[in-house]
């Protein structure tokens, strides 16, 4: 790398480090929204703002401002770095370790958010402007629902022609992930004194044959082609009853659903096969849906590769890391999902391993940071 490229990525990588410095679990992000309207003020972004819900935005001007905005979306905060004793540094220090950046949020999300952060401000430093204008979108609370993602799609007072999720991919375009579709099956029983079982009907017993059964049937769900298969994984189960010498007079189990090709009709037709002669009725997982006999697939998004979106942003990438990145997907949800009711084209393109978020011990690989600084400033010049 040039002299240049070499401050540029040292940079952000402080950045990245005093990011991972500053908590900013959910509901809790004011002081790293600071900390990064701060920073942007500093690299001389045209406009920096923040809104009513905490959502922290800057932009720079491009050549053309009739154009619709280029958008780099990443969220503020992070999940819960656990048990410290887990870590082989501790979780806020943002220590470097070997070739990596260690601490919690560094794969999800910071890391990424620093190079988006410091690929806008690289054009700067280089008196260059961006073809269009371009737009950090820094949102709160994805950890636990998207509240401002939906926020900012909801009171959106601009074009845009692209939105770049800064979600861990690997440096690959991710061009989608399935959908979520959470279901309660609940099993009905008689509650009795544990003492005389025989005189109830214990519901926990559907229950073990129902999981036994959906072990076995989960292959029945249906497959994407690049978003991949359906997958249920049954995760909370709860009775009506603290009590331990009570037997329950009910049980149910939370059923997540991954999706792109299930609809909310096929995925209750499955359950009901699933549970056969068994009571129990379904229900959903979370209180504000309501069940349908949709037989629209579930999906979080998807962006088609032929797509000149996808194109376009592929080769320019390719352009600025020295090598086409590939496509893939996500397999775990993002922010993404908010913006398809607005017709918002979606791509994902950041810095990291999928399979290093949320874990103990996060990191980021400092040469994937390299690359993808690279990769964000050409398609910030040619898109």
């Amino acid at each position: 790398m040039t002299t240049t490229n070499d401050t540029l990525l040292a940079d952000c990588l402080r950045f990245a480090q005093r990011l991972i410095q500053t908590p900013s679990m959910p509901g809790e992000e004011g002081a790293i929204a600071a900390l990064i309207a701060a920073e942007m003020r500093q690299l001389d972004f045209d406009e920096v703002w923040l809104d009513e819900i905490g959502n922290v935005y800057g932009r720079i001007f491009g050549q053309d401002r009739s154009l619709g905005a280029l958008v780099l979306n990443t969220h503020l905060d992070h999940v819960d770095p656990g048990d410290p004793a887990l870590w082989p540094v501790p979780p806020y220090a943002g220590a470097i370790v070997g070739e990596r950046l260690v601490g919690r949020g560094a794969c999800d999300i910071k890391g990424p958010l620093a190079v988006q952060i410091y690929s806008m401000a690289g054009l700067r430093r280089l008196g260059e402007r961006p073809r269009r204008d371009v737009v950090f979108t820094g949102v709160v609370e994805e950890e636990v629902g998207g509240a401002g993602a939906i926020y900012w799609a909801e009171h959106l007072d601009y074009p845009v022609a692209l939105v770049v999720l800064g979600e861990p991919s690997g440096n690959r375009l991710s061009l989608g992930h399935r959908g979520i579709l959470a279901l309660w099956v609940t099993f009905p029983g008689r509650s009795v004194h544990a003492s005389v079982p025989q005189n109830g009907v214990n519901p926990n017993y559907a229950l073990a044959t129902f999981l036994t059964r959906l072990q076995t049937m989960q292959g029945e769900l249906g497959r994407h082609p690049l978003l991949g298969p359906t997958s249920v994984a049954p995760t909370i189960i709860e009775v009506d009853t603290k009590s331990q010498n009570v037997t329950p007079a009910w049980t149910r189990v939370l059923l997540d659903f991954r999706t792109a090709v299930e609809s909310e009709r096929s995925l209750q037709a499955f359950v009901h096969r699933v549970a056969g002669d068994l009571p129990h009725t379904i229900s959903p997982g979370w209180e504000s849906l309501v069940l349908t006999d949709s037989d629209r697939p579930i999906f979080g998004y998807y962006t088609p590769p032929e797509s000149d979106v996808v194109q376009r942003a592929r080769a320019a990438i390719g352009r600025g890391m020295g090598y086409e990145p590939e496509l893939s997907s996500y397999q775990f949800a993002t922010d993404g999902r908010h913006f398809v009711p607005y017709n918002l084209p979606i791509i994902g393109y950041a810095p990291s391993d999928e399979g290093e978020a949320h874990t103990a011990g996060e990191s980021i690989a400092i040469a994937m940071m390299a690359d993808s600084l690279r990769g964000h400033m050409q398609l910030l010049r040619e898109f």
